[in-house]
C-alpha cells in the first residue's frame, strides 16, 4: 500500500492496518475527520445519505493518503440499514476498529420550545437520538476489542441557548449512551467518548441561514478568546486523538472543544 508523507515530522502511520466507519463525512467536521484518520492511515467507510457529488469528492481526497476509501449511502434513521452499513463495512475490509458517529441535523430556525412543532421535534430526533443510538448499538455488536466508539455532539448540551430546545435535547441522549457504553465495554478494552463541539463555521450555518443570522455568527464568533469559530478540522483534530492508542486511559468522557466560548 502506497503510504502519504502528511504524516507529523519524525511521525508514524499509527492507525494503519484500522477501519474506520464515519458517518456523515461527504463534507465539513465528518469529512475532516475521515480525512484525518486516514493520514495516520486507517482505511475509511465513508457514510453519507445523498450527497452524492460531495462525497465522491471526500473519497477522491481521501484516497490521496493511499488509503482505501469505501462510500456506502444509508439512511440512519433505520435500524435495518444501519446494520446493512456495518455489514457492508465488514464484509470490504474484514472488520471495524473506529466508529465515529457524526450525522446529525440542526434545528431548520430557531424557536422557543413553546413553539417547536411535533413534526420539526420527530425530524431532529430522527437523526441525532434515534439514528445516532443505532449507529451506536451496532458498533458495540460489531467493533473489534481495543475499538474506538466516538461521539460527535454539540457544547449545547451543557449550555444550549434560547431557540435550540430540540436540538439540545437530541444530542443529550447520545451522550448518556456513551457513557454506558465506556462501562459496558471496557472489558474488550474498547474505548466510548463524546466530543462536544462548539459553533463550526460549516454547512449547518452556512447554508441553513435561518438557523443564526450573519449578525449572530458575528457575535458568537467574538465571544471565543480566539475571535473565531471553529473550523472542521479542530473537531477532527479532539476525534483523531480520542482514536489513537494513546488515548486508551480516556473512556466515557465529553471533550468539549468550543475555542472557551459558552454562548
Amino acid at each position: 500500500m502506497t503510504q502519504s508523507n502528511e504524516v507529523e515530522p519524525g511521525g508514524t502511520r499509527r492507525l494503519t492496518g484500522k477501519t474506520a466507519l464515519v458517518t456523515g463525512a461527504p463534507r465539513s467536521i465528518g469529512r475532516a475527520i475521515a480525512e484525518a484518520l486516514a493520514r495516520d492511515g486507517a482505511d475509511i467507510v465513508l457514510h453519507y445519505r445523498s450527497r452524492h457529488v460531495e462525497a465522491e469528492d471526500a473519497v477522491r481526497s481521501i484516497r490521496k493518503q493511499g488509503v482505501e476509501v469505501f462510500p456506502v449511502s444509508a439512511d440512519l434513521t433505520r435500524s435495518s440499514t444501519v446494520r446493512e452499513l456495518f455489514d457492508q463495512a465488514v464484509t470490504r475490509f474484514g472488520g471495524v476498529d473506529i466508529v465515529v458517529a457524526n450525522a446529525g441535523v440542526t434545528q431548520k430556525r430557531l424557536q422557543p420550545v413553546a413553539e417547536i412543532s411535533d413534526e420539526e421535534f420527530e425530524r431532529v430526533l430522527a437523526v441525532n437520538t434515534r439514528g445516532v443510538f443505532y449507529v451506536l448499538r451496532e458498533a458495540a455488536r460489531r467493533i473489534a476489542d481495543g475499538g474506538r466508539i466516538i461521539n460527535i455532539s454539540s457544547s449545547s448540551t451543557e449550555s444550549a441557548g434560547a431557540g435550540f430546545g430540540a436540538y439540545a435535547t437530541s444530542k443529550n441522549g447520545p451522550t448518556a449512551t456513551i457513557r454506558t457504553l465506556a462501562k459496558e465495554l471496557a472489558e474488550r478494552g474498547i474505548t466510548a467518548n463524546t466530543v462536544a463541539s462548539g459553533a463550526v463555521l460549516d454547512g449547518f450555518l452556512a447554508e441553513e441561514s435561518d438557523v443564526l443570522s450573519p449578525e449572530a455568527i458575528r457575535y458568537v464568533a467574538a465571544s471565543a478568546p480566539a475571535g473565531r469559530l471553529g473550523e472542521p478540522r479542530d473537531i477532527a483534530a479532539a476525534a483523531r486523538f480520542l482514536a489513537l492508542p494513546e488515548a486508551q486511559w480516556v473512556n466515557g468522557q465529553t471533550l468539549t472543544v468550543n475555542g472557551g466560548s459558552w454562548i
